[in-house]
């Protein structure tokens, strides 16, 4: 019946070409042709077919609701284009800009924001660790620190074992790495003994943490050659602190991170 339906389509269609006035009626008729053998060919193809996709449907919902919690999640404040007022820092950087007349340097506007007395970074708080803006080799793992105090005591070695040696960390931060060293080097009693460590920190909060984790205390046997008086318990080596580097006496060899010097 389909072939018949086809062959009478293009009957149509081919009077169509030549009249164009049997247009309306091929629409009709065709329709109808068609209409009628899908009706006879495919009911019910068509009906097992919309079944299928209800049951589909049906099975693919989900059994359980899953809930997100997202009261914990940032969210940061709407973005105002109104100025905000300036900082003590940003007032008192303006103030020198102002008083010279001119630019500062990149030098001077990296002191400031750092160690300036009252609003610099390292000044009021801990920055370091989980609880502040960045972490540092030495509060990954204890053998960043271990393995400083091993190069460290191969240089001493290599300078002739002096009995005197001063050695200086610039910047210490929680005193973790200077920690790590002493404590792995603390069985090499000759090393040790010959140390005086200068600790290169302006940050008075910082200096309190470093105090504490190398275990300080005050040092009843000092002499005038042990200045503030302060030990390290960690291994009986004395501890001094100092805002610069200049500050650090002269006078014995000098171990730090970076030089290795007479100072």
């Amino acid at each position: 019946m389909l072939r018949r339906v086809l062959l009478q389509v293009a009957t149509q269609h081919r009077r169509c070409i030549v009249s164009p006035y049997v247009s309306h009626e091929f629409r009709r008729s065709s329709s109808h042709y068609l209409s009628s053998s899908s009706q006879i060919g495919n009911s019910s193809s068509v009906e097992h077919l919309e079944g299928s996709n209800q049951s589909h449907e049906t099975s693919a919902q989900p059994s359980t609701t899953v809930s997100i919690d997202r009261s914990g999640l940032y969210n940061p404040p709407e973005h105002s284009h109104e100025p905000s007022p300036d900082s003590v820092l940003v007032k008192h950087l303006k103030g020198i800009i102002k008083f010279r007349g001119g630019p500062i340097s990149v030098a001077e506007y990296m002191e400031e924001v750092l160690t300036n007395p009252k609003a610099g970074f390292y000044i009021n708080r801990d920055v370091f660790g989980a609880e502040g803006d960045f972490i540092t080799s030495p509060e990954v793992s204890q053998m960043f620190g271990e393995l400083v105090g091993v190069w460290a005591m191969c240089l001493w070695e290599q300078m002739g074992q002096p009995k005197k040696v001063n050695l200086i960390e610039l910047g210490p931060g929680r005193g973790t790495l200077m920690a790590d060293l002493i404590r792995g080097t603390s069985k090499f009693k000759s090393f040790t003994e010959s140390l005086h460590i200068h600790m290169v920190e302006c940050s008075p909060t910082l200096q309190k943490i470093q105090y504490n984790n190398l275990k300080c205390m005050a040092d009843e046997n000092s002499n005038a050659s042990v200045e503030n008086g302060v030990i390290s318990s960690l291994a009986g080596t004395p501890v001094s602190w100092h805002a610069t580097i200049d500050q650090v006496p002269k006078g014995c060899m000098t171990l730090s991170s970076a030089i290795i010097s007479i100072l």
